[in-house]
């Protein structure tokens, strides 16, 4: 009956995803789709004038840049950038911004080929698609 309990509990735990597969997803392109607050839609997005870029380096450090696609197929840009380190609490995956004195956070809540969904402290989930360029 132990090990019937043990083996239980082990494949309870190892049927729970690992938050670190979203990192091989997350570097890339991304145009806002929608976003919603306590599971309600408050805007969904049908264009939008901007996307995010998103790098990850190697030792879990990356920055996160606005871009403006222009139609001749490249981007206008500021020399803003937003650096962030990457942390994983109660298996969760956070990216951990730090812009001069402030600091905040959002979780990835999920990752893949199709979408990107962060959630700030605030309560608001942000689900991203991939950029696809206008073909004119």
């Amino acid at each position: 009956m132990k090990n019937l309990i043990c083996f239980s509990l082990l494949m309870i735990m190892s049927c729970k995803k690992d938050p670190a597969q979203y990192l091989n997803f997350v570097e890339g392109y991304w145009e806002i789709d929608q976003v919603h607050k306590n599971g309600a839609k408050i805007k969904a997005f049908k264009i939008s004038t901007g996307i995010d870029y998103f790098k990850i380096n190697s030792d879990r450090s990356g920055f996160r840049k606005k871009l403006k696609p222009n139609f001749q197929g490249t981007f206008e840009t500021s020399d803003d950038v937003l650096n962030f380190e990457i942390k994983t609490e109660h298996n969760s995956l956070f990216l951990v911004y730090k812009d001069n004195a402030t600091s905040y956070s959002e979780e990835i809540i999920s990752a893949s080929t199709t979408a990107l969904v962060l959630a700030n402290t605030e309560g608001f989930v942000y689900t991203y698609k991939p950029y696809e360029p206008l073909n004119l």
